[in-house]
């Protein structure tokens, strides 16, 4: 059977690998292929870590099944630098490479077959789940940065490739048949309970129906659904059980294998030491009473570390992390002659995995020193996969290589937004029993009355729960039609996720010197879900009328609002095409050139938003639009309003003093002077009319004039503003072709502009200087909601994406020596949205096909030195270094915005240094791995001013006080934040063989530190104090020992110890604050025949 890099023997594997240095031929290397073994294959992946242009990890059979931990994340414990996200609670793999993860920026590509999908984690984002049983795999091969492969299957940022048993895992070297058996067990784990709640019950009838609701009270204030934390068993085996029995067979026109594997697992036990770094001995009072960080209060220098030990305590059970998988595997590889193989491969894996929303893992007081357990999760999967290679001896013309594959997933996961045992129809008949009942007055501990207030307490629901439980019994409550009033598994998310793939490539040598690949794939996916509230939706419709918070008026079933638990079902398809070109070339011995480009077409369309809108008018559809700017403007005061003022002004001051000037000089007539009426009115006629005519003489003088209504007008306005009164008016923030706000055609920025918010007047009237703008109101997460146009309703119900683009990839090798090389290469990938990214469902409320989008561009740049030392250590079986740097640079970045809603952002910029060598002289080997990353940065000019979330000013109007540009990993309510990995990760493997070999002892010790640089120091540090973070970590060392003992030919034990020193820790990248497991023994044992 062919293998790349599959050595038979030590002799030629020293003579290939020292031609790795010496070849200018390197682009040959990965059609070596020899017959190997297991221990071969093993060897070559090692070498491949020092021989490729590309930073690699790789973990053999052996290291996977020695420290095979207890979760699926453990595949890549280990691999220096590598993490998978929610390791202990999501049952799958969430790779997270030099700081980035995701689907479609990490492919797990197991046996060339890919699947992944992402779920919902509530307030700690989303999950990217690659579902696989570890009992299968064979070799872990870790991929750093992108690559122009021939199956043009690799990722944005990486890649994870696993491939399963092989046959020479299974036949021993020089024989044609294999069995093996291999079992174990271990310590440290106790078999999980089942939920304590009936689901599928009438919930009248249950012992505590007060506790069956749905939302904040099910989630936070239940008591019904917990148990109290066990202690004991943590030393006893049989609690994690496995065995795995595969038959292979070999010959030169045929090989097969077929496999049966089995584990089963209960939850595992917590570290005992380190619990007070996160909170070991306190409680949630103290906890929730400490309103300021208080360095000496804490037992860590970082608020954002969660104090989980006050619910997982050290040494006791940790809940939710039990794992139960039966898989099967057949292989068969049918070898027409030396040149020509179809190869088939066939799994199937059923799992159930414990699991639990990372919102649901804290507690109230009232729920103190319990823990919850959930139902187990549960996923079916099945694979199938062929290939076929062509490659005549001599044809330099043709390499062809050619698969095909489908993953099918049926998944049953925690990731609904509701409670198991929720209810979601409310009994209104049952609501109103026991309202006669007069409730104690709450008392809390250490006031006055307390003893009594829980007497009293306990009295009233004992009263309570008889008069509920009379009418659960009783002709008279309301019919439990269809169910409706029954416990639901409402935290549930079923779904059916497929993938399907195509690839064709051929390699043409043009000339010795000079290699050209051709390579294409084409892959699509189909994606639906469903939960308990879209699954009872027709029946809200027929027991309510409806399902968003009303009952039929002669009804007592209300249907509560579903709109937060429900977390939306998404359905949709997608298809990618990718085409790619690649130049190998090396026009003298010492240097090699790589020239290529990889073009992708996708296109996917939002069924999930198909479905919402199929019986809707345009009319009754609404969409978030626009941000609404609500400000004041005083009017401008011009001169001639400032002349028409003065007027109005002036002339009542001086009419009155011209008329006092007149009647001093002609005093007015007085009736006592006169002796008649008639003599006295005539004489004041006449005065009075020579006063107007000396008055209005006198004001022509002045230049004043009579105000019109005009002047009186404006002076009432003047006179009554004062700085406080002017128009209101309403200006919006509209949305760009690409569905952002982007703050250079903002409001912000075109109208209020600093001049114009400097802009004062003099007023007259008051003699005081005034802001123009009075006051700006704007809610940045409140948007203005519009019906769409004809042409965007058009786009909605079509609800398709599509896009193209090439991107290009270079590379140079230099060979300094035989035994040095450098290396430098720059990859560009244009990711294209992902089937999440481009349907509307959980974690996504908002998603408008009618923006345009741009592909994810990244940009990558490596520049690497490798030597093999054993030129200067001639004893050595192996001695490598490599010193590798690499800087990514992505454009146009897909996450989730401060509205809930797929964005693209400015740039994301990751750096770092990556450090690799080993050393094996037969008795001893050792190797170490260092990743030091220098930078993790988010830009985004426009979500620096939106994630302030209002601007809201009055009198002294100023521009809004923007977030820094840049922050440490990700937007405010994003997913990217969540990605930051530890600033150093440093693996240490050493070892020792004795016994001629039979024997062999090793440890691995993994140190990680903090993240030193988050979203929220950024903001702390340009002074801004709230922030919205991610859970943190401490730095701990992990210590895992294991010894070896070949027997015979058919038989090895096998003794291993993981966190030995019992460490109390999270694992860096949790989504959930879950302690990792504590010191765990393992016995097993191989058998082969």
């Amino acid at each position: 059977m062919k293998h790349k890099f599959s050595f038979m023997l030590c002799p030629l594997t020293l003579l290939i690998h020292q031609s790795i240095y010496a070849s200018p031929q390197i682009n040959q290397l990965d059609t070596i292929s020899v017959l190997g073994t297991s221990e071969s294959k093993a060897q070559a992946g090692k070498d491949k870590m020092f021989s490729e242009n590309q930073v690699t990890e790789y973990k053999s059979k052996k290291e996977i099944e020695t420290y095979k931990g207890h979760s699926v994340a453990d595949l890549l414990t280990g691999t220096t630098g590598v993490y998978s996200g929610d390791a202990r609670n999501s049952g799958a793999l969430d790779p997270n490479i030099r700081g980035v993860q995701g689907q479609g920026r990490i492919p797990v590509l197991v046996d060339g077959t890919e699947q992944a999908i992402t779920v919902w984690r509530g307030f700690a984002g989303v999950s990217n789940r690659n579902y696989l049983d570890p009992f299968l795999i064979s070799s872990v091969t870790v991929e750093k940065g992108p690559n122009l492969n021939r199956t043009l299957d690799s990722g944005a940022a990486g890649t994870i490739r696993l491939s399963t048993l092989e046959p020479d895992d299974i036949i021993k070297k020089g024989e044609k048949f294999g069995i093996e058996f291999k079992a174990e067990t271990a310590n440290n784990s106790i078999k999980q309970r089942g939920y304590p709640i009936p689901i599928g019950q009438d919930f009248r009838k249950l012992n505590q129906p007060e506790d069956m609701g749905l939302g904040p009270i099910s989630a936070y204030f239940r008591t019904s659904d917990r148990y109290p934390a066990r202690s004991h068993g943590r030393n006893k085996f049989f609690n994690d059980n496995a065995y795995r029995l595969a038959i292979a067979t070999k010959d030169e026109h045929f090989e097969g294998l077929v496999a049966y594997a089995y584990r089963n697992k209960g939850n595992y036990f917590a570290g005992s030491k380190g619990g007070h770094n996160y909170g070991e001995g306190k409680t949630l009072d103290e906890y929730a009473n400490q309103e300021k960080f208080n360095p000496d209060y804490y037992s860590t220098d970082d608020p954002y570390i969660p104090w989980i030990a006050i619910v997982y305590h050290p040494k006791k059970e940790v809940p939710n992390t039990s794992f139960e998988s039966e898989s099967y595997l057949g292989k068969a590889t049918i070898k027409f002659n030396d040149h020509t193989k179809l190869k088939f491969g066939l799994r199937h894996s059923d799992m159930h995995y414990g699991e639990i929303m990372p919102s649901r893992l804290w507690q109230t007081s009232y729920q103190q020193g319990t823990v919850l357990q959930w139902p187990l999760a549960n996923v079916k999967q099945t694979a199938v996969n062929t290939d076929f290679e062509y490659n005549p001896e001599n044809n330099k013309w043709v390499n062809l290589r050619l698969g095909a594959y489908t993953v099918f997933n049926h998944a049953k996961t925690n990731t609904s937004g509701g409670s198991p045992s929720d209810i979601i129809f409310d009994d209104m008949g049952f609501n109103s029993v026991g309202t006669d009942l007069v409730a104690p007055e709450i008392k809390q501990p250490g006031e006055e009355g307390y003893e009594q207030y829980l007497i009293d307490k306990a009295e009233y629901i004992k009263q309570i729960r008889k008069k509920w439980k009379e009418y659960a019994n009783s002709n008279d409550k309301t019919p439990n039609i269809k169910g409706v009033f029954d416990t639901k598994e409402a935290q549930a998310q079923w779904s059916k996720d497929n993938h399907y793939g195509v690839y064709a490539s051929n390699r043409f040598e043009v000339t010795p010197k000079l290699n050209f690949d051709v390579m294409s794939n084409y892959k699509w996916e189909n994606l639906n879900s469903e939960n308990e509230f879209t699954k009872n939706t027709p029946l809200a419709n027929e027991v309510c009328g409806g399902w968003v918070g009303s009952g039929k008026p002669d009804s007592n079933i209300y249907c509560p609002g579903w709109d937060y638990h429900m977390s939306g079902e998404r359905h949709g398809k997608r298809k990618e095409l990718n085409v790619g070109f690649n130049f190998q070339y090396s026009p003298v011995d010492w240097l090699v050139l790589d020239a290529g480009a990889k073009y992708t077409h996708y296109k996917s369309r939002d069924d999930g938003l198909r479905k919402q809108i199929q019986d809707k008018q345009r009319e009754e559809v609404l969409y978030p639009a626009a941000i609404r700017f609500d400000y004041r403007e005083l009017p401008n005061i011009t001169e001639d309003m400032i002349k028409k003022y003065n007027n109005y002004k002036n002339f009542g001051i001086k009419e009155a003093e011209f008329k006092n000037e007149f009647s001093k000089n002609n005093p007015e007539p007085k009736r006592s002077n006169y002796n008649t009426e008639e003599e006295w009115l005539k004489d004041r006629r006449i005065w009075s009319t020579n006063r107007r005519g000396y008055v209005n003489s006198k004001l022509i003088e002045s230049n004043l004039s009579k105000p019109t209504d005009e002047d009186s007008n404006i002076a009432e306005i003047l006179e009554e503003r004062n700085g406080l009164s002017g128009e209101e008016k309403t200006i919006y923030w509209e949305r760009d072709q690409y569905g952002n706000f982007n703050l250079d055609n903002s409001p912000i920025n075109k109208y209020f502009t600093d001049d114009k918010l400097k802009e004062e007047q003099f007023n007259p009237a008051t003699n005081q200087t005034e802001k123009t703008i009075q006051y700006i109101s704007a809610n940045f997460s409140q948007l203005e909601k519009r019906n769409p146009t004809e042409e965007q309703w058009e786009k909605m119900k079509k609800a398709k994406r599509t896009a193209h683009a090439w991107a290009p990839a270079f590379g140079a090798t230099v060979l300094v020596t035989d035994n040095i090389r450098i290396y430098a290469r720059y990859t560009e990938t244009k990711r294209m949205p992902s089937i999440f990214e481009d349907t509307i469902g959980y974690s996504i409320t908002e998603l408008h096909p009618f923006y345009d989008r741009k592909p994810e561009h990244s940009k990558n740049i490596e520049i690497g030195y490798v030597q093999d030392l054993r030129g200067l250590l001639p004893n050595a079986r192996r001695a490598d270094i490599r010193l590798n740097y690499f800087h990514n640079l992505t454009k146009n970045v897909f996450d989730r915005d401060v509205n809930y809603e797929m964005k693209q952002f400015d740039k994301r910029m990751l750096s770092g240094l990556e450090f690799q060598t080993r050393y094996d002289q037969g008795n001893f080997f050792a190797d170490l791995g260092i990743v030091y990353n220098l930078k993790n940065k988010f830009c985004d000019k426009n979500s620096a001013v939106l994630d302030r979330g209002i601007w809201d000013y009055v009198r002294n109007v100023k521009k809004p006080r923007a977030l820094p540009e840049c922050v440490n990993g990700g937007n405010a309510e994003g997913y990217l934040k969540h990605t930051i990995a530890p600033k150093y990760s440093i693996t240490a493997n050493l070892g020792i063989r004795a016994l001629d070999e039979r024997l062999e002892l090793g440890t691995r010790w993994l140190y990680h530190s903090q993240v030193k640089d988050s979203r929220a120091k950024s903001l702390r540090d340009a002074g801004f104090l709230g922030s919205t973070e991610t859970n943190r970590w401490n730095p701990v060392l992990v210590v895992d020992a294991y010894a070896s003992y070949k027997v015979n030919e058919n038989l090895q034990l096998e003794l291993v110890g993981t966190n030995i020193t019992d460490r109390y820790y999270l694992d860096p990248l949790t989504r959930s604050s879950m302690p990792a497991p504590g010191r765990t023994i393992k016995l097993g044992f191989t058998a082969k025949f």
